[in-house]
């Protein structure tokens, strides 16, 4: 790699590199949700991209590398960090970012894709691993802010309260292929509150 060529993830606030990477990142999170994760080369992201092929292996040595980093920046971009004042409507927002991720035919394609090609692949799954990592570290402020509101005890978990609260959303994805959608948000989110509000110390 040259010396001043970026690494995997980096981001300068302007010029070619920076467009260069917002495009490579959009045209693998598009194609992720048209044919998946198996069928995805860097020769399709970069032909999508209008770049050269070595040019995305340049920035990107991986296709997991390459999958993890449009993941990430879809989700900071499209599943921010809400922050409504309340412990219950923060669960909201979040779950309902999370369905409109999954719940659609290429969120669904998309996500079910990688889970099921991360069984085979011991890069993709490290990879996810560090997806969810920093995902459950970015949440854990509506944990830390409902419990400085007094809203929950001193002893929440933020981890196992989001996890509780999206759980379900997979679940739904990945076993029962029932409906994902803003009600089910709701209702997950209200009892995720509910119960939160009221666990053991």
């Amino acid at each position: 790699m040259a010396k001043n060529e970026p690494r995997v993830g980096d981001q300068r606030p302007g010029g070619r590199a920076a467009r260069v990477r917002t495009d490579v990142l959009e045209a693998a999170f598009a194609l992720l949700g048209e044919v998946g994760y198996e069928q995805l080369s860097m020769e399709a992201i970069a032909k999508k991209a209008g770049v050269h092929k070595t040019t995305v292996y340049r920035r990107w040595p991986t296709k997991a590398e390459l999958v993890l980093d449009a993941t990430r920046t879809h989700s900071e971009q499209n599943i921010p960090i809400p922050d409504t004042g309340s412990l219950h409507g923060d669960l909201v927002q979040l779950a309902r970012g999370v369905v409109a991720t999954i719940g659609s035919e290429p969120g669904s394609r998309r996500s079910l894709s990688i889970v099921a090609a991360a069984a085979a692949s011991a890069d993709l799954t490290a990879a996810l691993h560090t997806f969810w990592a920093e995902r459950l570290t970015a949440t854990a402020p509506i944990v830390e802010r409902a419990i400085e509101r007094g809203e929950l005890p001193a002893s929440s978990d933020p981890t196992v309260i989001i996890e509780t609260l999206i759980g379900p959303l997979w679940i739904r994805l990945l076993l029962t292929g029932e409906a994902i959608d803003d009600d089910l948000a709701g209702r997950v989110a209200d009892l995720v509150s509910a119960g939160a509000r009221h666990q053991r110390p």
